[in-house]
């Protein structure tokens, strides 16, 4: 959704629905440091709290003591990160954070976020009984209990997810400008924020793919052994079939499949999974792509030399930095 000074007002008063809360929420918590930014919640804060200091200062008060801030003078700026962060983690409504009295209270949901670092994974069984493995750098955040007619969680990052039969709840991934829509499935997704590459792999099961750009909305929808990707430079979306065994092998930790990537992306995965720097020191090269399968635990060592081996790649390793030039 478009952020502006009227929707956050919006959000201030509780007109949006639950899901646009939600994405307000997330909104201002990824993108907090942005000037832009700044200046909105600025502005939105000067609409409102002539006349409301008291109620500001006693909310902001409290708000200080479940953070564990002391009392000494913070920032505007600083008391906005607080809000986003209460209003995420903690499900307080953003605008009680400073001492703006909502008309109608939406019910308080609880939500939960797991971060996996750099070279481990993680597993995880939702409130739902459904099933993730979660690849390097992920992020996931989920509710504490799953209510309305969805069941929705947020998404950055590769996940293998065997989702809970239930036909009258539909399981929803957000992940940035993808919506992926699930009934009883199993599939792999991998939807990094920063990469190029957007890729869906259907072991059983249906998906859907809603893909929002400026050109509105494309439904892409997938049957057992498909495997999509969507280039978000390009805009394009390709099909093709995997086999069920190639489905469990590329599932596997430690396995890469690579199915006409560019380097960026390649890197990046590499990075995320062996913690190792990765850099493309020859801006040419950044974006061609390699057709590449690794699925015999291959060190990082291994992979580079195989990636390298046409001649067209060239490898230097200095001060535990690799460095990727063209030949």
């Amino acid at each position: 959704m478009d952020i502006d000074i009227n929707t956050l007002q919006d959000y201030l008063d509780g007109k949006l629905s639950e899901e646009e809360n939600l994405e307000v929420q997330f909104f201002l918590s990824d993108h907090m440091d942005d000037p832009e930014v700044q200046d909105l919640l600025e502005g939105a804060f000067d609409s409102f709290r002539i006349g409301k200091e008291d109620a500001a200062r006693q909310s902001l008060s409290a708000t200080r003591a479940r953070l564990g801030i002391s009392s000494r003078r913070i920032s505007r700026r600083f008391v906005w990160q607080a809000a986003a962060v209460v209003a995420l983690l903690l499900a307080i409504p953003a605008a009680l954070q400073v001492g703006y009295h909502l008309h109608k209270e939406p019910a308080p949901v609880a939500w939960k976020e797991l971060s996996v670092p750099t070279a481990q994974t993680r597993e995880l069984t939702l409130p739902d009984g459904t099933l993730l493995s979660l690849g390097a750098e992920s992020r996931v955040t989920w509710p504490e209990t799953f209510t309305g007619t969805e069941r929705r969680i947020f998404l950055d990052g590769k996940v293998t997810a065997k989702v809970a039969k239930d036909p009258e709840h539909p399981f929803i991934i957000q992940s940035g400008d993808i919506d992926v829509r699930v009934h009883g499935t199993t599939f792999n997704f991998k939807s990094y924020r920063n990469n190029t590459m957007v890729e869906m792999m259907l072991l059983e099961g249906s998906v859907s793919m809603d893909i929002h750009s400026d050109n509105g909305v494309r439904e892409v929808w997938l049957t057992p052994g498909d495997i999509a990707q969507y280039d978000r430079q390009a805009g394009d979306v390709t099909l093709g079939k995997i086999s069920s065994e190639s489905f469990h092998v590329f599932s596997e930790n430690r396995s890469f499949s690579f199915f006409n990537v560019p380097l960026c992306d390649i890197a990046a995965d590499l990075e995320r999974s062996f913690g190792t720097e990765i850099v493309i020191a020859d801006p040419s090269i950044v974006s061609r792509r390699f057709l590449a399968f690794f699925t015999n635990h291959e060190s990082l060592d291994d992979i580079l030399r195989l990636l390298s081996a046409n001649g067209n790649l060239r490898i230097v390793q200095s001060g535990g930095v690799v460095y990727m030039y063209g030949k």
